[in-house]
């Protein structure tokens, strides 16, 4: 009996009960890897040999194109000396006369069409350009300085200079050849001789291989590829680029690493690198190609930089390539022939053995399929139940030997959501997405009190003759049992949470309402101590009017007399000083009118010096009557975030508390003192009393309402609580310390406002 293991291996890898291949199959193999290995080493002979006829050519070209750009270059080195040698030179550096210098420019692009070169100028010794051959065009050097340039320095030096760099106004590269000019021992200005170098890039740009101009450092300043310029063959470190960017050499062009994949030596003087290079296709997308050149350079000494030549290797490659490809076809074809002839021989043997391994697979599936715990239905092409396994049987609970041939309808009743979307993949046309559906339905249990609901799974069996599906079913009960637990369940948490909700929303309502209350009796209450203080005030407001009041009616009475003895001049002189007394009544009135009003409390910029001195107009006739001194800042430039009625009300407070303290304390020391100090983001207004200071249970219970240290009756205990609730509705703080010079000392806090914000 085959074991359930044997039956799992044969249906995997049916191969492996087939007989082994013959012998002799192994020496078709065997010869046929040893003429692709020969055919392999062959190739690499003849492409060695390709290449290094392709080197010695290269290593000819190379030294032509160096001769060439050498002696192009070379030829315009005396060039700058022979200007230096010119009279009008000299002179138009020495007098700097706009005629000599219009004359010279003409002259130096007269000498420039006739000797081919890029530009010619000449630069005084602070390395400005006064005249040069471009003077007519847009990016003129006239009036440019170069003392940055090395070949400058050098020349300004006595001696004569060479150098290579891009222009920072023309942004054109170019080798530059300079020499001074001299005045007797003196030297007096620079000649500079521009050659371009873009003339080589387009003398050899259609040429079999590609050229470069590399400086010191390996950047690329000159090519026969545009893609190639400012890119360095090699690393770089950060202290080189940084001296590279310092010289201006490049102007602002970034330094960049050429995309060198690879590179290995050929010979002593070539190397074969492999480079990214960009490409275009037919429909004009960039493509990134891998290529590989045989590079060769060789130095200019005269010029001091290299000249390298890369030449492509793909032409041998591509050949190699192809007679490679010809080669191994036809030993592939050998090897073909006579393997077919062996093939043929075994074909009747492994098509015996397949019909007999389809056969055991046969059996397998069906054994697999009977004892699979999902139940299982095959549909004919007119989605007719074909087959069945057991597992549907125990899913409906009864015996459906009887639905074979009948439509999958008598068995599965799909859930009214899904019938659209099942009856879609039913269909001949159904799209790809629609193959492997999955569903939600019942099987109808005779004989029971309520349907099994199950999950149906349709898809479609790729035979070769036929359309099949195969439908699997899963029993969905518990899980339907466990979604109805789950929503029963979230149901009555969203009621528990609307309940709490609800009552939230009457305890927010209820602390709103009592809120709103407080604050009705914190207004209230500061209205109260308002009117206290105007009380306490209102003896010497009386005394403030009496007196302006019996000087007007003095001023009144002479001004009749003086209109009567015909002294308009002295009467009106008393009719002005009556307007100013009406004034000042008018003001001190104003202040207690303001002070005594209700108001909200606002945030705005407010000045402190104009709350003290509002304070200070109130609390005057309190500090006359009793004989105290007050000293108070008169000149303070700071601003604080407060209301200018409430502020003024809790300075007057600390004011009246500081005179009855001192009063209570009958010494001779009759004193007050105010002082402002900023602090950071804050400022701080210290009131300072000299009379006995505070107790320490004073200390403790000074800003609980109603708690007074004062005698009975002269009291109600609120001032300063008021106080500090104003204070706290402005974000500010109010505090109370023990002076240790003795009295008690307030200080009232507040967020500073910078005035130059305004």
């Amino acid at each position: 009996m085959i074991s359930w293991s044997e039956k799992l291996s044969h249906f995997i890898n049916p191969k492996q009960s087939l007989a082994n291949p013959k012998r002799f199959a192994w020496l078709y193999v065997a010869v046929f890897l040893i003429c692709l290995l020969t055919l392999w080493r062959g190739g690499d002979a003849l492409k060695q040999q390709q290449t290094e006829d392709v080197a010695a050519d290269t290593l000819e070209q190379l030294n032509q194109l160096a001769s060439v750009i050498e002696s192009a270059i070379a030829k315009y080195q005396h060039m700058p000396t022979l200007l230096a040698s010119n009279d009008r030179v000299r002179k138009a550096l020495r007098d700097g006369l706009p005629s000599d210098i219009n004359q010279l420019n003409r002259e130096l692009e007269q000498i420039n069409r006739i000797t081919e070169a890029s530009d010619s100028y000449i630069i005084d010794t602070d390395g400005n350009t006064i005249a040069a051959s471009n003077y007519r065009l847009s990016t003129s050097f006239v009036g440019g300085n170069f003392a940055f340039r090395p070949y400058f320095q050098d020349a300004i030096k006595g001696k004569p200079g060479r150098y290579y760099a891009l222009g920072t106004t023309s942004n054109r590269r170019g080798y530059y050849f300079s020499y001074p000019v001299f005045e007797g021992d003196s030297v007096i200005g620079v000649a500079v001789v521009k050659v371009d170098l873009t003339q080589f890039e387009k003398r050899f740009n259609n040429q079999a291989y590609d050229f470069l101009m590399l400086d010191p450092d390996g950047v690329v300043f000159s090519s026969s590829r545009s893609q190639w310029l400012y890119k360095v063959m090699g690393e770089l470190s950060h202290e080189e680029l940084t001296r590279i960017a310092e010289s201006q050499r490049y102007f602002d062009q970034a330094i960049e690493t050429l995309p060198i994949v690879s590179q290995r030596p050929f010979d002593e003087q070539a190397t074969v690198i492999e480079m990214l290079d960009q490409a275009t296709d037919h429909l004009g997308n960039e493509l990134v190609e891998r290529h590989r050149y045989l590079a060769m350079s060789r130095s200019i000494q005269m010029l001091d930089f290299q000249v390298a030549v890369l030449v492509p290797l793909t032409a041998i490659e591509e050949q190699i390539a192809l007679w490679r490809a010809i080669f191994a076809g036809g030993i592939t074809i050998t090897v073909l022939i006579f393997g077919l002839a062996h093939l043929r021989s075994r074909m009747l043997q492994e098509r015996s053995d397949a019909i007999e391994m389809a056969r055991h697979n046969q059996a397998y599936i069906r054994e697999v399929i009977q004892h699979t715990q999902a139940g299982l239905v095959t549909l004919d092409g007119q989605y007719r139940i074909e087959a069945l396994n057991p597992a549907v049987e125990k899913l409906a609970a009864r015996s459906l030997s009887s639905l074979i041939g009948q439509p999958l309808s008598d068995l599965f009743q799909v859930a009214e959501p899904d019938q659209v979307r099942w009856r879609q993949a039913l269909s001949s046309e159904a799209s790809t997405a629609l193959r492997l559906t999955t569903v939600e339905g019942k099987f109808h249990v005779e004989g029971a009190d309520q349907d099994v609901s199950v999950e149906a799974t349709l898809c479609e069996l790729q035979l070769p003759n036929r359309r099949s599906h195969l439908v699997t079913f899963h029993d969905m009960t518990e899980r339907k049992r466990y979604e109805q637990e789950i929503t029963d369940a979230r149901n009555a948490l969203e009621l528990r949470v609307k309940e709490r909700t609800f009552e939230l929303e009457q305890a927010n309502q209820r602390l709103r309402h009592e809120i709103g209350e407080h604050k009705a009796t914190q207004q209230e209450l500061i209205q109260t101590a308002k009117l206290a203080v105007l009380g306490q005030l209102s003896a010497g407001l009386n005394h403030e009017l009496n007196q302006p009041l019996t000087a007007i009616r003095a001023f009144a009475d002479n001004g009749l007399k003086f209109l009567e003895r015909e002294k308009f001049e002295q009467a009106k002189s008393n009719l002005q000083q009556i307007s100013q007394l009406g004034h000042h009544m008018g003001d001190i009135i104003a202040r207690f009118k303001v002070f005594a009003r209700k108001g909200n409390v606002a945030h705005t910029p407010i000045d402190v010096q104009s709350a003290i001195n509002g304070a200070m107009k109130i609390m005057q006739p309190r500090f006359k009557e009793t004989g105290i001194a007050v000293e108070a800042p008169s000149n303070v430039q700071v601003a604080v975030l407060a209301d200018m009625v409430f502020l003024e009300q809790v300075l007057v407070n600390l004011l009246a508390n500081a005179c009855d303290a001192i009063v209570e304390c009958a010494g001779p020391d009759k004193q007050i003192q105010m002082r402002v100090q900023p602090l950071y983001n804050k400022v701080h207004i210290y009131v300072r009393d000299s009379g006995n200071g505070l107790s320490p249970e004073a200390l403790e219970h000074l800003f609980e309402p109603f708690y007074t240290s004062k005698s009975s009756g002269t009291g109600l205990g609120l001032g300063l609580s008021i106080s500090q609730r104003i204070m706290d509705s402005m974000h500010g703080d109010l505090s109370a310390q023990n002076h240790p010079q003795g009295g008690a000392e307030f200080c009232v806090t507040l967020n500073a406002f910078e005035l130059d914000k305004e």
